[in-house]
């Protein structure tokens, strides 16, 4: 959780274009949904770049080429309409900076009500999320003291 698709027409990213986009699209979603960047939340944000062959993607227009689809599938309850719409616009960016000023991008976010997401066998509990961010934020805070009682001491 969360987990992210981009689906892109088939020769649009290079491999090394496609792992900068997926990093870069891993890291709005955690700020959309005010996760922290830890190496437990960078872990469980998964981000699937995906061709579409030549053929198997359309729109209605003929002659349209078809733009990029990206799917983003949170736990209920983190993203606002707000948060939404400012992941959106970075989104876009971060697409359109891989594939071209013209690009369309089409924005899917697909909420997971809490007990309908589950990773390796045990359901997602937005309990359990809420303490790891607490664990992060407490570790921050303790490595802050830290650093500020380091420079105080100097």
């Amino acid at each position: 959780m969360p987990l992210v698709e981009i689906t892109v027409p088939e020769g649009t990213l290079s491999e090394a274009a496609a792992e900068v986009l997926q990093q870069q699209v891993a890291d709005s979603v955690l700020t959309a949904m005010g996760l922290p960047r830890t190496d437990f939340f960078a872990a469980a944000t998964w981000v699937y770049v995906r061709e579409a062959a030549k053929g198997l993607a359309t729109t209605a227009a003929a002659g349209t080429a078809p733009g990029v689809l990206v799917v983003v599938t949170p736990l209920k309850g983190f993203l606002t309409p707000a948060r939404n719409e400012a992941l959106s616009v970075e989104v876009t960016r971060h697409v359109r900076d891989a594939t071209g000023p013209d690009t369309v991008v089409w924005l899917v976010v697909n909420e997971i009500p809490e007990g309908n997401w589950a990773v390796n066998g045990g359901l997602t509990r937005r309990a359990k999320i809420d303490e790891f961010i607490a664990e992060a934020a407490e570790a921050a805070g303790v490595a802050e003291a830290a650093g500020v009682a380091a420079v105080q001491a100097d």
